[in-house]
């Protein structure tokens, strides 16, 4: 089986394009490309990424003979047996996400394009000081020569803490315990909710280094934040890219690429 097929039955069996490129390490856009044959890049890292993670796995498939449909636990149905208004709805939904895969990928294809073009030009401009930049790397604003237009790249570091992060926690509550005869309760709350994790257990690190803000000079409390600082991690970035024009008033509109913002 070459690795295309071994795809599009990894798809079936995983039920989603999403879930494959999550065990893959894509963008569902590129998955979604690289099934329609239109991935506009080398696909050999793909083919070898699929062959290690799906090639020696059985693919738990159903094949749906002529005339049949599956439904939503699997089941085969004859087609005369379904209602059109299910019919028409299955038509509709599976219209909708090949559309919606098609424009993922546009989007996916440009930000591609853009993180290149962005890089090449910064580069173009360096050249004129002779200087090596070494990669892509940091926030950079781009603008019109009229002003009207700004193209932003914004790096976003992705922050962890250690272990050292429950040692700034005892210390803390050494403060509150110190002070909760003095400290009126909006401390507290705040201290409190700072290290409280959402539902993936994960912790909101601005809500933490927030604490180091607070003026407060108790030795225990310095020794607090002392401990916050070291136990912070950076575990990984996120590069955003923005595009901006001005209105007749000065200010600067972003242009929406977020569906939800169109």
């Amino acid at each position: 089986m070459n690795w295309r097929d071994l795809l599009r039955k990894a798809i079936l069996a995983e039920g989603s394009q999403a879930k494959v490129a999550n065990k893959l390490g894509y963008s569902p856009a590129t998955i979604s490309q690289t099934v329609a044959g239109s991935y506009p890049g080398d696909t050999a890292g793909i083919a070898q990424k699929i062959m290690e993670v799906y090639g020696g796995k059985i693919m738990n498939t159903k094949e749906v003979p002529d005339g049949y449909m599956l439904n939503g636990v699997g089941h085969l149905v004859p087609l005369e047996s379904i209602k059109e208004i299910d019919l028409a709805r299955d038509e509709f939904v599976r219209e909708v996400v090949a559309q919606a895969a098609e424009v993922s990928g546009i989007l996916e294809k440009f930000k591609q394009k853009l993180a290149g073009d962005m890089q090449a030009f910064l580069e173009l401009s360096a050249e004129k000081y002779e200087v090596d930049l070494g990669g892509a790397r940091g926030n950079l604003s781009l603008t019109s020569y009229d002003g009207r237009y700004k193209v932003l790249r914004a790096v976003s570091e992705r922050l962890d803490f250690d272990e050292r992060l429950q040692a700034a926690k005892e210390l803390v509550d050494d403060c509150l315990r110190e002070w909760s005869k003095d400290a009126g309760p909006e401390l507290r709350t705040l201290v409190e909710s700072a290290f409280q994790v959402d539902k993936k257990g994960r912790i909101n690190a601005k809500r933490i280094l927030s604490l180091r803000s607070l003026n407060i000079e108790h030795p225990t409390w310095k020794k607090a934040m002392d401990a916050i600082g070291d136990a912070v991690t950076v575990v990984g970035s996120c590069t955003y890219y923005r595009i901006y024009e001005r209105d007749d008033e000065g200010n600067y509109n972003q242009i929406s690429l977020d569906f939800s913002g169109a």
